[in-house]
């Protein structure tokens, strides 16, 4: 990675702590889904269906969020769309009406999509798309990510479950007044061709990538919100424990545990890809991720779910990350490329939550998860093409 200068490290450390907050949003609200159904008498379908309106706004934010510089310019558009993910949170915390809590997930994945977009661009710019950054920066994510259940949990026992939501849109203004004094005041000629083209749409290349990270996004978001009410409904593990509040520690242990070891592989990653091709290890990642995920879904040990819980985290780690660093010699010279990448695997983050719910309510949350393993299955496949292009340069 090359040498930044003091500007660019400020930068680079504002986009890390703002993937930090979208660690918070993601995995709340997937620790918050069993208390929020519950005192709001949701069920399982409406559950999916909230957490496929985080990722309707994440879709929203791809189209948006690489149009909306060309006339607020850089810094207005990232304060925007960053501060509709904390007014998402609040309004999780306060409103009950389905309604209203579908509005508050699509803007907290409005917030996080436009986020994710700005951060991916800003750091592949400024370190010329270097895979150890961006896995860094997704490493930062899985701080987040690993935080959120212990920190919910706390808020939940001393506060209330609502404790957790506002603690998060806290963090989020912080993020927003963070951004306010860093970005640059910027804005894209809007009469230059390049910031308006779609012509990496038509490089097979690129189709291949987008397509693995629709499936990845499908795998991640399912998982994240859906691992701890699957935990907490799979009966074997259930009649292990003695009592609900021993199966629901548990269940959030798992979620932390999954995001723990996302963080040790993207930093294992961070090092690795300086070393083996990125293909290579997308490739064997997606694998392994399909393996994990396998053995904890037609596991009823404690330990073997625990296990496969690891696996499936650390094999996770770098396949997102290593997507948008492959992908940089479309996002350098596409302004538009970001967002679409990100709008494509929003696609599958809309769609996998709910067809997770109604499969749930319809066949029991073995037969809903299933549907993530044919997801990750395809995104081996898919891998395996990608390590058989050569790299655009």
């Amino acid at each position: 990675m090359k040498k930044l200068d003091r500007v660019q490290r400020a930068l680079i450390y504002t986009c890390f702590y703002a993937f930090f907050c979208n660690g918070l949003i993601s995995l709340t609200m997937g620790s918050l889904m069993p208390d929020m159904k519950a005192a709001y008498g949701l069920s399982d379908t409406v559950g999916g269906v909230m957490l496929s309106a985080h990722s309707i706004g994440n879709l929203v934010a791809g189209f948006v969020s690489g149009l909306i510089p060309l006339y607020l310019g850089r810094r207005r558009s990232v304060l925007l769309l960053a501060a509709l993910g904390g007014v998402g949170m609040l309004m999780i915390a306060l409103f009950s009406a389905p309604a209203l809590l579908f509005v508050a997930f699509v803007f907290t994945g409005v917030g996080r999509g436009g986020v994710t977009n700005f951060n991916t661009r800003t750091v592949n710019a400024v370190t010329d798309g270097s895979p150890a950054a961006s896995n860094l920066l997704h490493a930062v994510f899985a701080v987040g990510a690993i935080s959120a259940p212990m920190i919910f949990l706390a808020l939940r026992g001393l506060i209330g479950w609502q404790a957790g939501a506002v603690f998060v849109a806290v963090c989020v203004a912080a993020e927003v007044v963070n951004f306010a004094v860093r970005v640059p005041d910027e804005r894209p000629d809007r009469r230059e061709k390049a910031n308006h083209s779609m012509a990496f749409m038509k490089d097979p290349a690129f189709l291949v990538l987008a397509g693995m990270l629709l499936c990845y996004i499908c795998s991640e978001y399912a998982i994240n919100g859906w691992l701890v009410s699957y935990i907490q409904n799979k009966g074997e593990l259930a009649a292990a424990f003695e009592g609900e509040a021993a199966i629901r520690t548990y269940s959030q242990t798992m979620a932390t545990l999954l995001w723990a070891v996302i963080l040790v592989g993207r930093l294992t990653c961070a090092w690795l890809s300086q070393r083996v091709h990125p293909k290579k290890l997308m490739l064997i990642a997606a694998v392994g991720e399909a393996l994990g995920f396998a053995g904890m879904l037609f596991s009823g040990s404690i330990a073997m779910v625990t296990v496969c819980v690891a696996v499936l985290g650390f094999c996770m780690a770098g396949i997102c990350p290593m997507i948008y660093s492959d992908a940089v010699y479309f996002t350098n010279n596409f302004p538009l490329a970001t967002g679409a990448l990100l709008a494509i695997g929003a696609i599958g983050g809309v769609l996998m939550p709910s067809v997770v719910g109604v499969l749930a309510d319809r066949l029991g949350f073995g037969g809903g998860m299933t549907a993530i393993l044919v997801a990750i299955a395809l995104l081996a496949v898919l891998s395996a093409v990608n390590a058989a292009m050569k790299p655009k340069r």
